[in-house]
């Protein structure tokens, strides 16, 4: 068996462990990042043509962190000469007493970032072909879009390794312990010893971490894609992301030939291991009625799904935090359905934890507090 000491290991080379060793090379930390399956795989939560980019939260810790991620995402796109973000806009609509509506409206307000309120009629008037329920009022923000996760996950890859960092792939860890001050990590081959560890294995975290209840339930998401005639109008030169918070629906414009649409309401608690991936019957109509509703003026065809999984807390909210009884193990864990905007900036946070510096942000909000725990046993 191999034997191998470095500084930092990161297990889980999805969205937020890639952006952590992509961090950690940046800041010449000698480090490996371990991946259970291939690199940008289908299994877990990044794959697919898009991910939704938006700074439209009820909280403004989310809007901050947003706002952050953005200017990561350039730099990332600086650094690989890579088009990873498009600004295209959203469209977010609702009942105008929604509260969440509401709430999010007030986090635009105090953090002070552009964003305009529309009536039904200023809606239709500013995309006309948008045909929404005439009951929905809506708010549009220009900083938000389309992210490519394939491309951002190989960019953050990319520069990690020209940056001097290590990637495994197709690695299952068999065990992990933490013995004066050190990590042992031990594969089927080899043997790691670390000073630091960063775990951000998604829907696989509880196996990592078996002795911290983490309360994740794993559930089943589809995207279903649809394609039309000519669809040049819904291009996102045109047209923006869009989402009704009624129906927990959201969509995508015109994207590599097709429109991309998803209920982003919980679905089934699986497995990580055993996913049904064919598609749901009853989800699928109810998207195919709603992309008719929204543009009548087109014909549209159900061509693809897609299955990824969210990794969902009880509240919603993100588990960013160092171990409690573990120095140099920082935990990145349960995004719900909503961290892959905040990639860059995610990773970045997890390797000030893992380094016990102080973040950037303040995140105290998304760690394992004792009174979130509790709360979190009453739900």
């Amino acid at each position: 068996m191999d034997r191998i000491k470095t500084d930092t290991v990161v297990l889980g080379l999805g969205a937020m462990g890639s952006a952590a060793l992509y961090h950690l090379a940046l800041r010449g930390i000698p480090a490996i990042g371990i991946e259970r399956f291939g690199l940008v795989h289908s299994r877990g939560s990044t794959h697919g043509p898009s991910r939704v980019f938006r700074i439209f939260y009820p909280h403004p810790l989310y809007v901050e962190m947003g706002l952050a991620a953005l200017t990561q995402w350039r730099e990332l796109e600086s650094r690989t000469g890579s088009a990873l973000l498009t600004l295209c806009g959203m469209v977010i609509l609702a009942l105008p007493d929604n509260p969440i509506f509401q709430q999010g409206l007030s986090a635009l307000e105090t953090m002070q970032e552009t964003h305009t309120p529309l009536s039904y009629d200023e809606l239709r008037g500013r995309f006309p072909m948008l045909h929404p329920p005439v009951d929905r009022a809506g708010c549009w923000i220009p900083r938000s879009g389309i992210l490519s996760p394939e491309s951002a996950l190989k960019a953050l890859i990319t520069v990690a390794q020209r940056e001097g960092a290590q990637v495994w792939d197709a690695q299952t860890v068999q065990s992990v312990d933490y013995s004066h001050g050190q990590f042992d990590i031990v594969l089927a081959d080899s043997h790691i010893r670390c000073q630091r560890l960063i775990c951000t294995a998604g829907a696989w975290s509880e196996e990592l971490v078996p002795d911290l209840d983490l309360h994740l339930k794993i559930t089943r998401q589809q995207k279903f894609q649809f394609q039309s005639g000519d669809i040049s109008d819904l291009h996102p030169a045109h047209m923006p992301v869009y989402s009704d918070y009624e129906k927990q629906f959201y969509g995508f414009p015109a994207w590599q030939g097709v429109i991309n649409v998803a209920d982003d309401g919980h679905g089934d608690i699986v497995n990580p291991n055993e996913v049904d991936r064919s598609a749901d019957p009853a989800t699928r109509e109810q998207l195919t009625q709603w992309v008719h509703q929204l543009f009548p003026q087109h014909t549209w065809q159900h061509v693809r799904t897609e299955t990824c999984l969210y990794s969902n807390t009880p509240d919603d909210d993100f588990i960013l935090d160092r171990h409690p009884a573990w120095p140099g193990m920082a935990i990145g864990a349960g995004f719900s359905g909503h961290g892959f905007k905040f990639t860059p900036l995610i990773g970045q946070l997890l390797v000030h934890l893992a380094l016990e510096e102080e973040p950037p942000i303040n995140i105290d909000a998304l760690r394992l507090r004792p009174e979130r725990l509790q709360a979190w046993t009453a739900v």
